[in-house]
Parts: C-alpha cells; structure tokens; sequence
C-alpha cells in the first residue's frame, strides 16, 4: 500500500496486525518500564492501552523498505504514549484527591458550625451586631477552621510534601500552653465537639467555645504575620484551672509531642 504519493509502501492490514501480536509483550515491557517509573500500575492506570494504541498505529504506518527496524521506528511512539498516560493519571489522582478533600473538609465544617447549614456565619460575637468588622472575624475564623483540618489530613495521610506546608502553623501551635494545644487537636484532629471537652474538663461549654474563637484569631494573625509572636497566648480566666491542673500533671501539648518525635526522627 503506497502512503501519500510516496514511493514507500506501508504493510498490509493481515501484515500490520501479525506485527501487532509479534510486539506486544515488547510493548508491555515498556509500559510497565514507564510505570515503575512513575510508582504505577501499569494496568490500572492505563498505561497498557496506551501502549498498545501506539504499537497499533506504528504497524499501519511502518514501511519497511526504509530500512529502519520496527522496534527502532515504534519505540519512542510507544514510550511517549505510555508516558502520558501516566502523567495524565497522576493529574486525575491529584484532582480527585483534592476533591475529596475539599468534600470531607466542607462536611466537617458543617458539623463544626451547624449555622452554616442554614446560610448564616458563625460570628463570634452576636452581641456586637452583623457589622463588616464581625463578618470579617467570622470569615478569618471558616478559613482558620479549614487550614486545621488540611493540615490535619496532609499529616495522618503521610504526605510528605503537603505535611511540609503545614509545618510552620504546627510549630506555632507547639509553641502554645497545653490547654490551647488540647482544644485544637480534640476538636480538629479528633473531632470533637467543644461540649464533649467542656464536659470532659468539668467546666462550661462557653469557656471553650470563647477560648476557641481566640485561638483562631490567634493564629490568624500569627499566620498573616509570618512570624509566630514573641508572647504566648495566654489562657482566659475561665480556663486557668484547666490549665493549671494540665501543667501540675506534667501534660505535653499533643502538638508539642508531634513536633519533638518529627525531631526526633529527623
């Protein structure tokens, strides 16, 4: 079969599909070869289709009077397209993980903040009206509340890469008394609620509540700052025995431990 006027001629369908069955496992090999590589499966991410499109449409367009062998005229064709297709896979796996995370998060926030469920922010103080300065605290605290939670998933994920992004809003919640450490990881790493702890502290649930909207106004500032400051937060009247029973006890803050053993292994 000539191809475009050219004095070459391409193989015969009977012929181009013998090459096909002659070539697949060399075609395999590279696909799996790209996987490895690339820390995938070579089935389940695609990479076995897309070898073998490619050694299918390197047979219908082979001439072998040119004198090349087909291992050296489908080889690149073959690795090429075995390569994007991992790259694309990994492009989809990113994607779907970040919306997965972006769901669990969304969910998460909703039963942190039941307001939300009925379109209304949780201004931390009511009492000071709905004022652009109050829907502001509100906002800074939603997207506090979702950093935790990231923070939260990239680490107990083991992402390594993503932990990293976290590490500076860890160590300043390290840096924290206890008491403001316990509040953090009970109600963002172990989900619950602040009654549970209030109850479990033996004290009200508006001394958590208040101690809670502080904490991240806090760390809100200490973040946009760049700079963790050169003073504790210091712990709100309603929480002082709390404390000082944690620190009578000996307690480390859970994210002082979490900072210590990353040291430790470092």
């Amino acid at each position: 079969m000539v191809e475009g006027g050219s004095e070459y001629t391409t193989l015969s369908e009977e012929e181009a599909n013998r090459l096909v069955l002659e070539h697949q496992g060399w075609a395999e090999s590279i696909a799996k070869s790209v996987a490895r590589a690339w820390n995938m499966d070579w089935r389940l991410d695609g990479l076995d289709g897309a070898a073998m499109e490619a050694l299918i449409f390197c047979s219908r367009r082979f001439q072998p009077e040119r004198g090349v062998p087909f291992r050296g005229y489908a080889r690149k064709r073959i690795h090429e397209a075995s390569t994007e297709a991992a790259r694309r896979s990994r492009g989809w796996r990113r994607g779907s993980s970040a919306t997965r995370r972006a769901r669990e998060i969304s969910a998460e926030m909703l039963n942190m903040y039941p307001e939300l469920r009925s379109g209304r922010l949780p201004y931390p103080d009511e009492s000071s009206g709905y004022g652009e300065d109050n829907v502001r605290s509100a906002v800074r605290q939603l997207l506090v509340g979702a950093t935790l939670i990231s923070a939260r998933q990239a680490i107990t994920e083991s992402s390594p890469e993503e932990a990293m992004d976290y590490k500076k809003l860890v160590e300043i919640m390290a840096k924290m008394e206890p008491v403001h450490q316990l509040i953090l990881w009970k109600v963002y790493w172990e989900g619950s609620s602040m009654r549970s702890v209030a109850t479990e502290w033996n004290t009200d649930e508006l001394n958590v509540i208040r101690e809670h909207q502080v904490l991240l106004t806090y760390l809100q500032k200490t973040l946009s700052k760049g700079s963790p400051p050169n003073k504790k937060l210091k712990v709100r009247p309603g929480l002082k025995d709390v404390a000082i029973k944690l620190k009578k006890s000996g307690s480390e803050g859970p994210f002082s431990a979490l900072v210590s053993k990353g040291e430790s292994h470092g």
